[in-house]
C-alpha cells in the first residue's frame, strides 16, 4: 500500500511539473496583441499604427489588432494601457506628447515616467510653418522681420493649445523676440480650412497636413521643425539650420508597454520593432506620408522622454499654457 501511495504521489507530481513546464514553455506571444492608438481613425498616428501592426504581426507570428481610443489629449488610451496587464499583449502607439506635455496642462490619471516602458521611437511627424495667402513675407527671415516690426500682426494657427506646434512657436518667439499672435483650434480640420481661406498668416501643423496644399500653392512652407529636411521639400530649411535648434518640436511617435512587463517580453518586442522599422517598405511608407524615421530605443529613448518632460514643464509654465 505504501508503495502504491508513493507511485500515486509521484505521478501527480510529474503531471503538475509537466503542466507547469508547458506553461513556461509557451513562448511569447501566444495570442493576439492589441495596439492602442489614442487618436481618431484616419489620422497620422492611426496610419503609422496600422502599418506597423501589420509588420509586427509578420515578425511575431501572431495577430496585432489596432484599437482607436481617442480623447483628452490622448490620455484616455494612454491610461488604458498604463492600467492593463503587464504581459506584452497591450501596447501603446502614441506621440510622446501624451507623456511629456499633457500631464503638465491637465490632470492625467497616470504617472508618465513611472507607468510605462518606452520601447522605441518608430516615426517622427515633422511640423511645418506654412504661409497662407494673407502672408506677404516670402521666406522665414522676412516673416520674423515682419513680426518684429509690427507685434501681433502675424497670426499663426495651430491644432490647439499645448500641441508641439504651439510649444515650438513659443520658444521661437522667445528666441527671436518676435511677438506673434496664437490662434489655437481644436484639431486640424477647421485650422486648415481657415488657413487656405487666408483667415490668418501662418499655419503651424504637421507637414503631412500641409503637403497636398503646398503642391497646389495654397500654402507656402517656410521652415520645418524636423531632425532633417523633408524629401518632399528639399529647399525648405529646418529651424535648426536657421539658428533655432531649441524650437525643433515635432510629433515623436513611439511604442510603449505597461510598467513591470517582463524583460524577456520587452526584448522580444524590441527585436521585432527594429526589424519592422528597418524594412524598405516601412521607409517608403514614411516617405509617402511626409514622416521621418524614429530616433531612439530602449534606455536611450526613455532618457529622451524624461528630458522632454522636464523641458516642457518649463516652457508650459513660462507661457502659462492650459488645455483648450
Amino acid at each position: 500500500m505504501k508503495h502504491l501511495n508513493i507511485v500515486k504521489h509521484t505521478v501527480i507530481a510529474l503531471a503538475a511539473l509537466t503542466s507547469t513546464s508547458s506553461a513556461f514553455a509557451q513562448a511569447y506571444p501566444s495570442k493576439t496583441i492589441t495596439m492602442i492608438v489614442p487618436y481618431t481613425a484616419g489620422g497620422s498616428a492611426d496610419a503609422i499604427g496600422r502599418n506597423l501592426a501589420l509588420a509586427l504581426a509578420k515578425r511575431l507570428n501572431t495577430s496585432v489588432v489596432v484599437e482607436n481610443k481617442p480623447g483628452a489629449g490622448a490620455s484616455l488610451g494612454s491610461d488604458l494601457v498604463a492600467k492593463s496587464a503587464p504581459d506584452g499583449y497591450t501596447i501603446l502607439l502614441a506621440s510622446t506628447s501624451a507623456l511629456t506635455i499633457y500631464p503638465h496642462i491637465a490632470k492625467a490619471k497616470y504617472q508618465p515616467l513611472e507607468d510605462f516602458i518606452p520601447l522605441a521611437s518608430v516615426a517622427i511627424a515633422p511640423v511645418a510653418l506654412a504661409g497662407t495667402k494673407s502672408l506677404q513675407a516670402q521666406d522665414f527671415k522676412a516673416l520674423i522681420a515682419a513680426a518684429n516690426s509690427k507685434p501681433d500682426s502675424i497670426r499663426y494657427g495651430t491644432p490647439g493649445m499645448g500641441t508641439v506646434a504651439h510649444l515650438g512657436m513659443e520658444i521661437l518667439s522667445g528666441n527671436t523676440n518676435a511677438k506673434l499672435l496664437h490662434v489655437p483650434y481644436k484639431g486640424n480640420s477647421q485650422a486648415l480650412t481657415d488657413a487656405i481661406g487666408g483667415s490668418f498668416e501662418l499655419l503651424v501643423t504637421n507637414a503631412d497636413v500641409v503637403l497636398p496644399h503646398a503642391k497646389t500653392g495654397a500654402l507656402r512652407p517656410l521652415a520645418v521643425m524636423a531632425p532633417t529636411r523633408l524629401e518632399a521639400w528639399p529647399q525648405v530649411p529646418t529651424l535648426a539650420e536657421l539658428g533655432y535648434p531649441d524650437a525643433q518640436y515635432y510629433s515623436d511617435f513611439g511604442l510603449f508597454l505597461p510598467a513591470r512587463t517582463p524583460a524577456a517580453t520587452v526584448d522580444t518586442l524590441l527585436k521585432a520593432i527594429n526589424e519592422s522599422t528597418s524594412q524598405p517598405e516601412f521607409a517608403e511608407f514614411l516617405r509617402n506620408t511626409a514622416n521621418q524615421a524614429g530616433v531612439g530605443a530602449g534606455a536611450a529613448y526613455a532618457e529622451k522622454i524624461k528630458q522632454q518632460y522636464e523641458r516642457n514643464a518649463g516652457v508650459i509654465k513660462k507661457a502659462n499654457i492650459v488645455a483648450n
